[in-house]
């Protein structure tokens, strides 16, 4: 199943991001695609440092884990069958927590003090998107052969980069999937009031995604509504029209 995620708070958006930009570098790594890997180091400064607009992430990070936390301690006291396993699961968070009050500091100061990184942020701002002016795609090969330097980004980043994949992971089964078909193409969620939501995760399948078809996500912590839309190849993005049956489920962790 394909998972498509969108924030209902600043703090998820924030989450979101890093998320994405720690994927992207991973992969990159496991791929050996320079451009792809400088770009997302870059991106994860962003989301550090709070630059270009974003909100710096390691504070959203930190909150989310004791959030999550406590939502998870309650859930203990009331399903107490299951208490030993989401206990366990408590102190991993309360690890990882730990792990990133050491660590945060020297990933950041890793990433703002390397010149590579720089460099290619400066030419970002500059709306040059592959670095032309400053010769980086010349440079890319060789500086990628440096294998010290992604040793080092990587280790610095890693205990980051568990924290957010086990807090990923949590958000994604703490809540049971709701089946929905939008008629026409459109839905609307409307979450509880009663509840703070911080995120709504909209599931297709791999075969309806490879078919074109894509969520359309908007609105707040009072109504969503999901359109879905069909991406096919060389034409605009275009309204869909027949039911689509797909699944949904809203965080309470905001």
């Amino acid at each position: 199943m394909v998972r498509f995620s969108f924030p209902l708070s600043p703090r998820m958006e924030a989450f979101l991001q890093l998320r994405n930009g720690l994927a992207c570098l991973l992969a990159a790594e496991r791929e050996r695609q320079p451009l792809a890997w400088l770009q997302a180091c870059a991106d994860v400064r962003l989301s550090l440092t709070g630059d270009q607009g974003r909100r710096p992430a390691l504070p959203e990070v930190m909150g989310l884990l004791v959030t999550m936390q406590a939502h998870l301690e309650q859930l203990a006291e009331d399903h107490p069958r299951f208490r030993e396993r989401i206990m366990a699961s408590c102190a991993q968070l309360e690890r990882h927590a730990a792990a990133l009050r050491e660590e945060q500091d020297e990933a950041q100061q890793w990433l703002e003090g390397d010149a590579w990184v720089e460099a290619w942020l400066n030419a970002l701002k500059k709306q040059d998107w592959l670095g032309h002016k400053r010769g980086l795609p010349s440079a890319l090969p060789a500086l990628w052969g440096n294998d010290s330097r992604r040793r080092e980004a990587l280790s610095r980043l890693s205990g980051l980069a568990d924290a957010v994949e086990s807090l990923h992971a949590m958000l994604h089964d703490y809540v049971d999937w709701q089946g929905r078909v939008a008629a026409e193409g459109s839905d609307q969620l409307q979450p509880d009031r009663g509840q703070r939501f911080g995120l709504v995760i909209v599931g297709l399948s791999e075969e309806q995604v490879r078919d074109g078809l894509m969520p359309d996500i908007s609105g707040n912590r009072l109504a969503i509504r999901v359109r879905f839309q069909r991406w096919a190849p060389g034409r605009p993005a275009a309204p869909v029209t027949e039911d689509v049956a797909y699944r949904a489920m809203l965080v309470p962790v905001a």
